[in-house]
């Protein structure tokens, strides 16, 4: 399977069955990225090398100025 990056790649894993399953998920995200979360209004964004992923919710937005 592979998802294309964007929106219309937008993936999940759903177990309809009774008994447990294993998946295994393999990525080629390079670094830096940044990601959305539709489903729970949330940015992530990904430095790398040794940075602090950050994720906030959408709604903690301020204006560009704020703070200068």
């Amino acid at each position: 399977m592979c998802f294309p990056a964007g929106p219309e790649g937008a993936h999940k894993v759903t177990n309809a069955g009774d008994q447990a399953i294993r998946v295994l998920m393999v990525s080629t995200m390079r670094l830096p990225s940044v990601a959305a979360y539709p489903d729970s209004d949330k940015i992530g964004f990904f430095p790398g090398d040794k940075g602090e992923n950050l994720l906030f919710g959408r709604s903690d937005a301020v204006e560009y100025y704020e703070g200068e």
